[in-house]
């Protein structure tokens, strides 16, 4: 068995190849480096996290047991720090390790395509279609993967957004997959599964027990319910404040339509909502406009609120008073000026 020195200085030689791969990360040009490279890069973070895992191991043996202290409560609480901070430096490694190879294989992916765009650059002979097509493809902002900590309510858009990007990419083995999955998640839902081995056999074990935990429909109800009831009300009448609150009530509701809740027969209770969160001048408007007797649907007192928020963004770009009497004033004070200019 290795010393405890020994240990330490290949476990600090392997750290520095994490560094390497980490700076490579942040100097590499997917349009110009080739998508072998980036593998070559990847096999060798695999090696270097499958070396430090062993002699990681092999620290903890040596260090779990060993504290050369007679007092048992003491060597107890000893034993217990070394334990925590073992565990603590092998967690950080590999989200390391999972953060970095997500990076690659997502930089590797740009890299193809970037060769498949040189390999088969477009023609004339081909469809003028395709041909846009493609090159709205080459052009396209870098797709960032979604983040996931565990609120509930972020829940569906991640779990659809991972399943465009990622589960639905047949290119992308199981365990480049979990190694994406593990770099998307943080805070409570990276706990989820921190638990499961890396592997590819793992990958659905994975994905299962997060489904298993966020895929509460009765709790994702009440989350965008609560949204609805805790919307801010409005003080005064503007652009900005009637926007938010707009889009506030249309998100949430456009979520709840989206799990398969039917919210069509809440149309008095959501008009309730809305307009006792209006401020009182929004609210003057609304009733001039409405002027009945009748009980009014949500959808026409929304539309009535996105025509007037367009009107309040016009009227917020519009000169005041006291800007047209300043720019009058210039204009006098510079007359003569520019007259001389034009004389000249």
């Amino acid at each position: 068995m290795r010393d405890l020195k020994e240990l330490y200085k290949l476990e600090a030689n392997l750290c520095r190849t994490f560094e390497t791969v980490r700076r490579f990360i942040s100097s590499v040009n997917t349009s110009t480096v080739r998508s072998e490279l980036i593998g070559v890069r990847i096999e060798r973070l695999d090696d270097a996290f499958k070396q430090f895992q062993l002699v990681r191991a092999e620290i903890e043996l040596q260090t779990d047991q060993v504290t050369g202290v007679d007092d048992p409560d003491e060597e107890l609480s000893l034993i217990n720090a070394r334990a925590e901070e073992n565990y603590t430096i092998a967690t950080e490694k590999e989200d390391d390790f999972c953060n970095m190879k997500g990076e690659l294989l997502h930089l590797q992916l740009l890299a193809r395509r970037s060769e498949n765009s040189e390999n088969h650059p477009a023609t004339s002979t081909q469809n003028p279609i395709e041909s846009s097509a493609s090159l709205a493809r080459v052009k396209l902002p870098e797709i960032r993967l979604p983040s996931f900590d565990g609120q509930i309510n972020l829940w569906i858009t991640f779990r659809d957004s991972f399943d465009s990007l990622i589960n639905s990419n047949h290119q992308l083995t199981k365990m480049d997959k979990f190694t994406y999955l593990r770099s998307a998640l943080t805070g409570e839902a990276l706990q989820e599964v921190s638990s499961i081995e890396l592997s590819a056999a793992n990958y659905e074990v994975a994905w299962a027990a997060l489904k298993n935990r966020y895929e509460n429909r009765k709790l994702i109800v009440k989350t965008y319910v609560d949204a609805l009831f805790n919307v801010a009300a409005m003080h005064k009448e503007s652009y900005e404040g009637l926007s938010k609150l707009i889009g506030e009530f249309e998100k949430n509701l456009q979520m709840l339509e989206k799990i398969g809740e039917s919210f069509e027969g809440w149309s008095t209770l959501l008009v309730y909502m809305v307009c006792a969160r209006l401020d009182p001048s929004t609210l003057r408007h609304w009733e001039t406009h409405h002027n009945s007797r009748e009980v009014p649907k949500f959808q026409m007192l929304m539309r009535f609120l996105k025509d007037h928020c367009a009107i309040l963004q016009t009227l917020a770009h519009q000169p005041t008073p006291e800007d047209s009497q300043v720019k009058r004033c210039c204009v006098a004070t510079n007359a003569p000026e520019a007259y001389w200019q034009y004389r000249w």
